[in-house]
């Protein structure tokens, strides 16, 4: 493999096939200092998940440092590799862990997306080690974890799920401790992120505390003088 193609080879493993580190390395190339963009290999194949190629890497020569800080593992559950998630953890990565300027968490960057069945696992994996439901993030720090211009509001990881996540998740973080009456910046709670997220009635009522409740549905007739007539009460 002459130079021109190991620089092909790179960029290919950046753009995400990262199985090509297995001819790259046959070739003769250099696990602990090939790098792309200023990147050391193995960030790259992080980035896209693959845990064979990294513990290739490491293998032969690569240093597990080389992954950043925490081993990146907030970076790990932000994209979804649930089996990078896991293997970092076995690696030694905590759960707890603190971006110095956001305050998020790997927790807190698991539930800022919807509709992702994979992040209620990765949520799991996380509160199994003693990940903390308490965290918040830094108010007014911009975050990293949402597509644009958004800044924390000093939520905790149960704000977010109120609105994204799925009621498993929900009950699990309740599970762990995670308070419903926690407050952000602007004294809303979980119940308020769910409500203006309209989440249906299942999620309101797991995160329904002191007054709060949902209010009985009617079937029936309803007559401007007299109300309900000939109803039920449901829900």
């Amino acid at each position: 493999m002459g130079p021109m193609d190991t620089a092909v080879t790179l960029r290919q493993i950046a753009d995400g096939r990262t199985d090509l580190v297995v001819p790259l390395l046959e070739a003769g190339g250099l696990a602990a200092c090939t790098a792309v963009d200023g990147l050391p290999l193995l960030r790259w194949c992080a980035h896209h998940g693959d845990v064979s190629a990294l513990r290739l890497l490491l293998a032969r020569g690569a240093a597990l440092a080389d992954l950043g800080p925490n081993l990146d593992l907030i970076g790990a559950v932000f994209h979804g590799h649930f089996a990078l998630v896991q293997w970092c953890l076995e690696q030694g990565a905590d759960p707890s862990w603190r971006d110095p300027v956001t305050g998020e968490t790997p927790l807190l960057s698991a539930l800022c997306k919807a509709n992702r069945p994979v992040y209620g696992r990765i949520v799991a994996a996380l509160l199994a080690r003693g990940a903390d439901v308490h965290a918040t993030t830094v108010v007014g720090a911009p975050l990293d974890s949402f597509m644009r211009d958004v800044r924390g509001l000093g939520e905790t990881a149960l704000h977010r799920a109120a609105a994204y996540a799925d009621e498993a998740t929900i009950a699990a973080l309740l599970a762990a401790g995670a308070s419903r009456e926690a407050c952000d910046v602007a004294g809303q709670t979980p119940l308020s992120w769910a409500s203006r997220h309209l989440r249906p009635d299942a999620i309101l009522r797991l995160l329904c505390f002191g007054p709060h409740a949902i209010h009985p549905q009617r079937r029936g007739t309803y007559d401007h003088g007299a109300g309900w007539t000939h109803g039920e009460t449901i829900g």
